[in-house]
């Protein structure tokens, strides 16, 4: 198993969330000191510096914070075969697995604790940590919705390039951190952790229809180009 970084991608992020942070500090910090002599100029410097503080913090949360999307995916698909491959940055979708299944999009969620869907209703208890939701940390949100829409544009992707080769595209959701506590049986898209990631791939997707290794190849192919493509 292939699991294939775009790293030029992550370190442009990585930077980004360096130096959100630092001018949102920077701004923070310049604003306080100049709330007595100039209110307007220190009101318009502090919420420049909460935005970039925000901004710093989602990066490093999406991009940076461990372990990552691609490292969990990584890890956990170490052991199956050659028929599999992970692209991380490269696609419509961050993160995609080729496989004699297609393509199938991985949306991950960084949350830890209790996480339900119930009744058509994620919930997600955070505790404290919900606070943190106001500076920059990704909440729980709609993870069915994104996927849908992140599906629909690997979908559109691939039937442009081979549209005879009809390759399937579905999708999982997955909770990346390990203190996650996950009871999402009804969830209209599969969602699973880092540890049942393997299993989906080889059993979870059993009964759907299959790519010819000659499609597989041609895939393949395709997408190697694609991460290729990115290096000139």
């Amino acid at each position: 198993m292939q699991n294939i970084v775009n790293e030029p991608f992550l370190k442009k992020r990585a930077q980004f969330a360096k130096w959100g942070s630092l001018v949102g500090l920077a701004a923070l910090f310049i604003g306080l000191m100049t709330t007595a002599q100039n209110p307007l100029l220190a009101y318009g410097l502090l919420l420049i510096g909460l935005f970039g503080a925000t901004f710093g913090a989602y990066m490093a949360s999406s991009y940076v914070r461990e372990p990552r999307a691609d490292q969990v995916v990584g890890n956990n698909l170490s052991g199956l075969d050659k028929r599999y491959a992970a692209y991380h940055y490269y696609l419509p979708a961050n993160h995609v697995i080729a496989s004699h299944f297609g393509l199938t999009v991985v949306v991950p969620r960084p949350q830890s604790g209790l996480i339900t869907y119930q009744n058509g209703r994620w919930q997600h208890k955070a505790g404290w940590r919900k606070v943190l939701q106001f500076f920059g940390e990704p909440g729980l949100g709609k993870p069915e919705r994104d996927i849908t829409e992140e599906i629909k544009a690997v979908k559109g992707w691939i039937d442009e390039i081979i549209p005879e080769a009809e390759v399937p595209v579905n999708g999982v959701i997955l909770f990346t951190n390990p203190q996650a506590e996950l009871h999402a049986k009804e969830s209209p898209i599969p969602a699973v952790k880092g540890e049942d990631l393997a299993q989906f791939m080889t059993q979870g997707l059993k009964g759907q229809p299959l790519l010819t290794t000659a499609r597989q190849k041609e895939l393949r192919r395709i997408l190697d180009e694609v991460v290729e493509a990115t290096k000139k």
